[in-house]
């Protein structure tokens, strides 16, 4: 069983890709759990960050719904480096990001009326 759930995961990281670039992340959290279907949910301190060395996030909560091709980023969302189709976001922060990882479109919204900052070049 555990060897499923490690071959899930496995499989589920190799899955994550902004756009079409395939790219490898590695997740940092105090609790993780996943689904035989490639889903996954991670809480506390969550800290994701690309293999390759160049995007970084960190919320309270992640999702990655594997049917919706969607990552969310919950609470206290800080991003760094997040780039897509030669627009290049610094640094961004929120209550909450959504990036579609089959087209690396993302949405970034706030609440109680805080304002989302993004830092960026074109």
């Amino acid at each position: 069983m555990k060897s499923v759930l490690l071959a899930s995961f496995l499989f589920l990281l190799a899955e994550f890709s902004f756009a079409e670039e395939l790219t490898n992340y590695t997740i940092t959290s105090d609790y993780q759990i996943n689904t035989l279907e490639g889903d996954l949910e991670a809480k506390g301190n969550v800290v994701i960050k690309s293999n390759s060395g160049n995007f970084e996030a960190y919320s309270d909560k992640l999702s990655f719904d594997k049917d919706d091709k969607s990552l969310k980023l919950i609470g206290n969302v800080y991003v760094k480096n997040l780039e897509f189709e030669g627009i290049a976001i610094e640094e961004t922060s929120g209550d909450e990001l959504t990036i579609f990882t089959d087209t690396g479109i993302f949405e970034f919204k706030s609440q109680n009326k805080k304002r989302v900052e993004t830092k960026i070049k074109f």
